[in-house]
């Protein structure tokens, strides 16, 4: 190539690899509101001894067409064909990891820049002449599938358009991305796979007419069709760029009303206080989209955009910008429709059956890095119920609503009248990136622990669930499950059965092998909670698992216990302040010792107690939470009652003791909800906040978390954009069906905080949290 050729190349906005097969094309606009990033394509259709390199590198299957695995005689050179999208994709994961590089297939908006060549008006890839000698098409229309020997030309074989890309129209469709929405786009069962919804194909066919050759004109092949006249080309990021890649950072995007539209982002642990961050936005999801953006962010993850264009949906992203002006990898596509009225459910899960409870448990099914949700629905099995002739059953939803799959679990007598006997907790078991789903499972009589695979939810794997010891108290029982790090690296299954009298504890390896048992059957007996609590007390990275007021240590052996029985509410907390060392804080039912303890997390030692044999008052502690809700106590506030269920006689303490207020006002929980260095509080129901003043709970001046007006909200936790929490209703919609909401805070913060699920103890919370026991309430705090 000689250097003027080379200079007016580069002055056009390419740059040729006389290397390799590929030209670099330019970050560009192809038209308003469709911009490009830069990209190197494949100058041709990979050919057929390029695909040989795969296939004898990894014995894959050879395209149908070959002979006895061998490329028909004179063909290296023609495009292959006879592959589908499963076959691209299988090719282009051996590519990227034996060369270490992105290579993907063309988005349907890049494949058109590339062929349109710079040239807006272009009706071909040539230009505007007649196709006829400039491209292997059907001129006649009377070409059959069974002549593809005769028509197929070599790769290459007419002249390259102004960019220096061959066969950007005819000889053979090329597959194309577009990213399709899966939050608008029609409904295919089963069919969740990106690489399976996608079906555009791009530049026409020696067996398709001129009108195919067209730049922007696509065809359509479904995912798993392999014909003579479709191959692919390749595409892949420029050396020393990111934005191929995506990572993992969650962002919503909310109609604020007035055609404005509020973002927030998640902060990750691998940026710094230098990261700030711009926003880009798009009208199709196969964009790179504009910079709206005069300057980083540099002390929020919040915007709103309050120039949005009257569209049906946008889509936006935001991507980190380094010390020295460098941006980093983009994050997914969130979409939004910006003229629809003010809102912050930002997820509405709807359960196809609507008689029952609804109970969900979030975690990623499919791997995009936001939080979907499994719920578990009771079809009227409550405690002490009738049998209602309905098993308990699972429903999973993507994060956007769409159902997955509904699967049945237990049936009445098998949870002895109980759904909270049939626990379930969501967790990435294989480190794949997609949570599993874990469960009590029932085939037959036979009852087992099971892995379903989190996005159709097959069983994995399963076995035989531990028998009850004894139900003596005919209580219902509780039966519990969580999720832990024993060893410090690799999740475990714990299993509890049985709760008031003779718990076994099992732990289980992801693959379901049996790890320890622990039978609580002597001084322990009785010690267990509503929920499994798993924490690493000691600092070495292993987890220590709570049975209540007893602790395990990692290998199942007994740590200690405060030998008082069964507790209602368990929080492992920095409860004091000025020390790193954590603290357990118990709320204990059982009447003899019924009462409030805070206790040394490492030792089981009890700092203070007050209990019935302090105060007669005290018969029952049922209700409580531990939080810092209160600026003028050092340390958090304890909150619990004296009078069981009816929780009138309930009593606020400081961290050491002492009594704040009692009675306090009943029907308040904890919510980091306008992302103060304290907690509000919230109402059961999530439509009214306020504050503590130390005296009284006084209403505060910001958007309440339900706007339903009613419901029940059990449920805070950070699961999408920034640190603040989001509120989870069980509610009706519109058409007055039952489901589960999640609404976050629409109001822009002028700070920024860590996600709280970069914490791995909060990870394993959110794991089990509703599912593999009562509902709890966890406090981030910081290392």
């Amino acid at each position: 190539m000689s250097f003027l050729f080379f200079v007016l190349f580069a002055a056009m906005g390419v740059v040729l690899h006389a290397a390799d097969d590929f030209v670099l094309l330019q970050s560009g606009m192809l038209r308003d509101g469709q911009r490009v990033d830069s990209f190197e394509m494949q100058k041709r259709p990979l050919t057929n001894a390029e695909y040989k390199l795969f296939v004898d590198a990894t014995g894959y299957a050879a395209p149908l067409h070959w002979e006895n695995g061998r490329i028909p005689a004179g063909m290296d050179n023609h495009p292959v064909i006879f592959v589908n999208r499963i076959d691209a994709a299988a090719y282009l994961k051996w590519r990227n990891e034996k060369e270490r590089r992105i290579y993907r297939l063309p988005t349907a908006l890049e494949f058109e820049y590339a062929a349109r060549a710079g040239e807006a008006e272009a009706t071909y890839p040539w230009g505007r002449a007649a196709p006829a000698g400039k491209a292997n098409f059907d001129p006649k229309g009377d070409r059959t599938f069974g002549e593809w020997r005769t028509y197929v030309k070599p790769a290459g074989s007419y002249p390259p358009n102004k960019w220096g890309l061959y066969d950007m129209a005819g000889n053979v469709w090329q597959m194309v991305d577009r990213y399709p929405d899966p939050a608008i786009s029609r409904f295919v069962y089963r069919i969740e796979n990106p690489t399976e919804r996608e079906n555009q194909l791009a530049g026409g066919s020696w067996a398709r007419a001129s009108y195919y050759l067209r730049c922007g004109v696509f065809g359509g092949a479904s995912s798993g069709i392999r014909h003579p006249d479709i191959g692919f080309r390749l595409v892949r990021e420029p050396e020393g760029s990111t934005h191929f890649q995506r990572i993992p950072r969650r962002v919503i995007a909310a109609p604020i009303g007035g055609g404005k539209v509020f973002l927030s982002w998640q902060l990750l642990p691998e940026d710094t206080a230098a990261t700030g961050f711009h926003v880009y936005r798009a009208r199709r999801p196969d964009a790179a989209g504009d910079r709206i953006t005069s300057s980083p962010i540099p002390n929020s993850t919040n915007f709103t955009d309050t120039s949005a264009p009257a569209v049906n949906r946008l889509y936006y992203r935001v991507r980190p910008v380094r010390a020295g002006g460098q941006e980093g990898p983009p994050s997914e596509w969130a979409g939004v429709e910006p003229g629809a009225n003010r809102s912050n459910a930002i997820a509405v899960f709807e359960p196809t059956v609507q008689e029952g409870g609804a109970v969900p448990i979030f975690g990623d099914l499919n791997g995009d890095g936001v939080l979907d949700a499994v719920l578990r629905l009771d079809n009227g099995i409550r405690e002490m119920s009738r049998d209602p002739g309905v098993p308990v059953e699972l429903e999973a939803f993507t994060s956007y609503g769409r159902s997955l799959w509904r699967r049945p679990l237990v049936g009445h007598d098998h949870c002895f009248g109980s759904a909270n006997n049939v626990p379930v907790v969501v967790y990435d078991l294989d480190g794949d990136g997609k949570a599993e789903v874990v469960s009590r499972y029932q085939e037959g009589e036979q009852v087992y622990l099971a892995v379903l695979d989190g996005m159709s939810g097959r069983v994995l794997r399963k076995t035989p669930w531990t028998e009850m010891a004894s139900d003596f108290a005919r209580s219902s029982t509780r039966i519990h499950m969580s999720i832990a790090y024993l060893n410090g690296k690799t999740p475990a299954i714990i299993t509890q059965t049985g709760l008031y009298e003779n718990e076994i504890f099992d732990a289980y390896g992801p693959e379901l092998n049996k790890l320890w048992q622990y039978r609580s059957f002597a001084e322990t007996n009785g010690s267990g909670s509503h929920h499994i609590d798993i924490a690493d007390v000691d600092g070495d990275g292993k987890d220590e698992v709570f049975n209540g007021t007893t602790v395990l240590n990692p290998d199942g052996t007994l740590r200690w216990s405060i030998y008082r029985e069964h507790p209602d509410i368990v929080a492992i907390k920095r409860i004091l302040p000025g020390t790193k060392e954590r603290q357990v804080y118990y709320a204990v039912e059982s009447s003899v010792h019924a009462g409030a303890y805070l206790v040394d997390a490492k030792t089981g030692k009890i700092l203070w107690k007050t209990n019935r044999e302090d105060d007669p008052r005290w018969s029952h502690a049922h209700i409580g939470w531990a939080s810092e809700v209160f600026r003028g106590s050092p340390g958090m506030e304890m909150l619990t009652n004296r009078d069981g269920h009816l929780a009138k006689d309930q009593v606020l303490f400081a961290s050491d003791g002492r009594i704040l207020m009692n009675p306090f006002p009943p029907g308040w929980k904890p919510v980091h909800w306008t992302g103060d260095e304290t907690r509000e509080l919230m109402s059961n129901d999530g439509t009214r906040l306020g504050r503590f003043t130390g005296k009284a709970v006084e209403a505060i001046e910001a958007a309440v978390p339900n706007e339903l007006g009613s419901g029940s909200c059990n449920m805070v936790a950070d699961l999408a954009g920034d640190y603040r929490d989001e509120v989870v209703c069980a509610g009706k919609t519109n058409a007055g069906r039952r489901a589960v909401f999640v609404f976050t805070n629409v109001e822009p913060l002028a700070k920024r905080d860590l996600t709280r699920t970069a914490n791995r103890e909060y990870r394993l919370w959110m794991a089990r949290n509703q599912g593999g026991g009562y509902a709890s309430y966890f406090e981030w705090q910081p290392e």
